[in-house]
């Protein structure tokens, strides 16, 4: 070992990391029965976290290697999953969590052979389009499958949304360590919680690792699809730096993603405004705000990421909130992974994978805090008691954040219920509210003039900056491009003629062959239980089983029947109704997860974790027609 690694130094790594992920990999190593014995780490009493602390050091003193542990037998690894959490897991549960440890090259679900690769139809290949987060799983699937395809990209990098994204302080608001795939193993991230920088740099990682880069078109902008019937062939035309080319596919896998299309208000005299209109997903590189007055529209994540840094440095910031938002706390948010921890990831086999799981255990039970308590509500609670206490936590958070200022807190509490909107990440926003140079805006905007915001009461905010913190139009799922299917219909002109974006599993449409959807209509998860980035795996790997199935059956159209979509569908807004977001106590008026205009969720799958990922991870063959 490393003489400048001593016994104080394993100590600090020790005490800095996640005690419950320790004391699991630890167990995994040694089997010692004292170390079972322990119970989850907020059980800990002073005794048994020294014991766990020594233990662990004294180990490492001896066995500390950069060798990874291989995934143990599977009802071994069962019950060291159930003593990460010290809560006995069911069989839905483990199948959906098994490859949250990531033990294993690459997931259960990624799609393979039934008897090795046959030979495919001449002229076989796959379009993904985009080369996000989700386009890059997809292109790896492919490669694990040895399908021919090629990526088009409309930008000249890959990343999606965090090659756009460059507005100051911009970073994932989930842990970095499960803002990957679970089979790139322990990236070396810097901070607890990346930066824009440091994610597109993991994303190019991938992409070039495992061959996607080299299988792709940047700077092609997919403007049409359409589907010949005699041929089952897609012809895609993309608009390229040298004009329209076109390319003709058996498969497309559109991997636009949720947050392709940006928002932009239109309030009355906006073209007027004679200052610097800005949208984050557009920051200039070259937008100096040092002593500029500044408006900030929008509280959202990226309302909530910038206004620290551009209140440091700008003369006066107005922030113009039209919704209160919980906007939570986060442990180690916007500081880097320390020396002793860094060393822990590389030499503790198995505590990279045990962290990695406890930072999703998190998530498990969010389920929970969507449905309402009919007897709660009764005696006067306002949804259930967990949402209500977590409600209780949010609000006292606020109250110490602005320390006490009842000007403020009387305008930042909502008043509904915590999970119901996607939750904001804090980044020193209630804090920066109190500052001399900020001033919070809740009146109404009325108008922008040349010289800046009049709001309804008749203020008018003399600004030089407006930073339109507006987030993303997401109903315009696949726009602007447009998909003809069979008979030529349109798939947008389809979907406005009904109840707006609709899918079965959020990939598939009857009258769309061979065409799937990732993080389309209603695809995400509202319960967690796994991060979005391993949703993206099990999603290109239920495409992947798809073609897979297709070409070994000597097939070459694979749809959705029309049945299966719409009995997908109703059930879908039958459970989504008794959730807490589709009531007036989770403010469905205004919740981008809720089409408004027909009622329903929109973004998000209303069934609790495992049971999403049991219908997306498991085929049901039923439902789909192969020809």
């Amino acid at each position: 070992m490393d003489s400048a690694i001593d016994s104080q130094f394993l100590r600090r790594a020790i005490e800095f990391a996640n005690l419950d992920a320790v004391r699991v990999a630890l167990f995994q190593q040694t089997g010692d029965p004292e170390i079972q014995a322990l119970p989850v780490a907020a059980k800990l009493d002073p005794e048994g976290r020294e014991l766990l602390i020594r233990k662990a050091v004294d180990w490492l003193e001896m066995n500390a290697t950069d060798e990874p542990p291989v995934e143990p037998p599977l009802a071994e690894l069962r019950r060291l999953m159930n003593m990460a959490t010290g809560v006995e897991m069911g069989d839905l549960e483990f199948d959906a969590r098994r490859d949250l440890p990531a033990f294993r090259p690459f997931p259960f679900f990624a799609s393979g052979w039934t008897n090795g690769r046959p030979p495919l139809p001449e002229g076989f290949r796959v379009v993904i389009i985009g080369s996000g987060v989700s386009g890059i799983a997809a292109g790896v699937q492919c490669e694990l499958l040895g399908v021919p395809y090629t990526v088009l990209e409309r930008r000249s990098e890959p990343g999606g949304t965090w090659t756009i994204n460059r507005f100051p302080d911009v970073r994932v608001d989930t842990h970095s360590i499960i803002y990957e795939y679970n089979f790139e193993k322990a990236y070396p991230w810097t901070e607890y919680f990346g930066r824009g920088a440091e994610v597109r740099g993991y994303l190019d990682h991938v992409s070039r690792k495992f061959g996607v880069f080299a299988n792709t078109r940047f700077d092609a902008d997919v403007k049409q699809a359409t589907f010949d019937e005699a041929r089952n062939i897609w012809t895609l035309r993309y608009l390229t730096p040298d004009g329209i080319e076109t390319i003709e596919a058996n498969v497309i896998i559109s991997a636009s993603g949720l947050f392709a299309n940006r928002r932009i208000p239109e309030f009355e005299g906006r073209d007027s405004f004679e200052g610097r209109i800005v949208h984050p997903s557009a920051w200039p590189a070259d937008l100096d705000l040092a002593g500029k007055r500044v408006a900030i529209i929008g509280n959202g994540s990226t309302g909530v990421q910038i206004l620290g840094t551009i209140a440091r440095t700008a003369g006066q910031v107005h922030v113009f909130q039209r919704t209160p938002q919980w906007i939570s706390p986060r442990e180690k948010y916007g500081q880097p992974l320390e020396p002793e921890i860094v060393w822990l990831l590389k030499y503790f086999p198995g505590y990279w994978n045990w962290w990695r799981y406890m930072q999703t255990a998190g998530l498990f039970e969010t389920h929970a805090f969507l449905l309402p308590d009919p007897e709660w509500q009764a005696q006067g609670g306002k949804v259930n008691p967990r949402s209500d206490a977590l409600r209780d936590f949010l609000t006292q958070y606020i109250k110490t954040e602005t320390g006490g200022r009842e000007d403020l807190i009387a305008r930042l509490i909502p008043d509904y219920a915590p999970f119901s909107r996607r939750p904001v990440v804090d980044n020193g926003w209630y804090r920066a509210l109190t500052r001399d140079n900020v001033e919070l805006v809740t009146d109404d905007i009325a108008r922008f003039t040349p010289r800046g915001i009049e709001t309804a009461d008749g203020t008018l905010r003399e600004v030089d900056v407006i930073v339109t913190a507006t987030g993303f139009d997401i109903v315009k799922f696949l726009w602007p491009a447009r998909y003809a299917g069979k008979g030529g219909r349109d798939l947008h002109d389809m979907w406005n003629s009904a109840d707006g974006p609709r899918a079965y599993l959020g990939m598939m449409v009857p009258e769309f062959p061979n065409f799937f959807m990732l993080y389309g209509p209603n695809s995400q998860p509202l319960s967690g239980g796994t991060s979005l980035h391993s949703w993206y795996a099990v999603w290109a790997g239920y495409a992947a089983q798809c073609i897979a199935r297709m070409i070994e059956q000597g097939k070459s159209r694979v749809e959705v029947k029309r049945e299966a979509y719409e009995r997908y569908n109703a059930a879908l807004d039958e459970a989504g109704a008794e959730l807490i977001l589709m009531k007036k106590e989770g403010g469905v008026e205004k919740n981008y997860y809720v089409n408004n205009e027909h009622n329903h969720l929109q973004v998000s799958a209303p069934w609790i974790s495992q049971e999403f990922h049991r219908m997306c991870a498991h085929i049901d063959w039923n439902d789909l027609e192969i020809s």
